[in-house]
């Protein structure tokens, strides 16, 4: 682990001079290992403050969690020693320690009607995986279910700019909500080769802020978009244009001959029965 990432396992242990936060905000770049740590740090904190409580972990959906933050949690905490039994149907994780053994709800965040599903759970503590991307009712009310006595907030994220509300709500003012803000950097990720570090696409990720110092804010698609993909569209469209009328036309013609055929042969075959030839043809 890096320095930072210390600083996330430990920020809460009674030697450390931040025990006294209420709340812990992780953003930054991509592949900077805050979500291992946070969602490390947010187990070892509940299993050393609280016995018997409930804790919610939230994420955009609920496979978001099981893929972004489980896999490499887990494995960490049974090498700890620490024991653990999931039931995806009911969403419901249960750690267990000796003696000490709290239980963790997997909730998804994707609309405002999600808020509902965290309504009326008391919880001991919550973590919110990329929070940004959660509306503000169901974050808000994920908060507010944190009624324990010594019940802390856990946040990582990448505001989509200036104007988002947890910008400007959590982050703007951190001090003012007793939060300890820490911003990651692809450095404070001792574990990712070099190689993959020095790669501009994940060095900062389309919704991360970038201070005015180190530059402007980039998007994802400003960077891979290029003339030739904003052109080729209309080339193809017209082309298939082109095609359908030159078949249609051909079809047309074909089908037209077919006709006339047999409406000759069926005149020839009617004025052979009769022995004269009534009717005529023509186009």
């Amino acid at each position: 682990f890096s320095e930072k990432q210390k600083r996330v396992l430990g920020w809460w242990t009674r030697g450390s001079a931040e025990r006294g936060r209420d709340a812990l905000i992780c953003d930054g770049a991509v592949r900077s290992g805050k979500t291992l740590c946070l969602g490390l740090s947010f187990v070892l904190w509940s299993m050393a403050r609280f016995r018997g409580q409930q804790f919610a972990l939230c994420g955009k959906t609920r496979e978001s969690i099981r893929r972004n933050l489980l896999p490499g949690v887990l494995p960490l905490l049974r090498e700890l020693g620490f024991r653990w039994e999931e039931k995806v149907s009911k969403g419901e994780l249960r750690i267990w320690c000796g003696r000490r053994e709290n239980t963790y709800y997997l909730f998804g965040g994707k609309d405002e009607g999600s808020a509902a599903l965290i309504q009326g759970i008391t919880l001991a503590g919550v973590l919110l995986d990329e929070v940004a991307l959660m509306p503000r009712s169901f974050v808000e009310r994920a908060c507010a279910r944190c009624s324990v006595a010594g019940a802390k907030l856990w946040f990582s994220c990448n505001p989509a700019g200036p104007g988002h509300w947890f910008y400007r709500e959590w982050i703007c003012k951190a001090e003012e909500r007793n939060a300890l803000h820490l911003r990651f950097l692809m450095e404070d990720n001792p574990s990712l080769a070099p190689e993959t570090s020095s790669k501009d696409m994940f060095s900062l990720p389309s919704t991360m802020i970038v201070p005015k110092e180190t530059g402007a804010r980039r998007r994802k698609s400003q960077i891979t978009k290029t003339p030739r993909t904003v052109k080729i569209q209309p080339i193809r469209r017209r082309r298939a244009q082109i095609c359908f009328c030159r078949a249609f036309f051909f079809f047309s013609r074909a089908a037209w001959r077919a006709l006339r055929r047999r409406w000759a042969s069926f005149l020839a075959a009617r004025a052979s029965r009769s022995g004269s030839f009534s009717g005529s043809f023509s186009r």
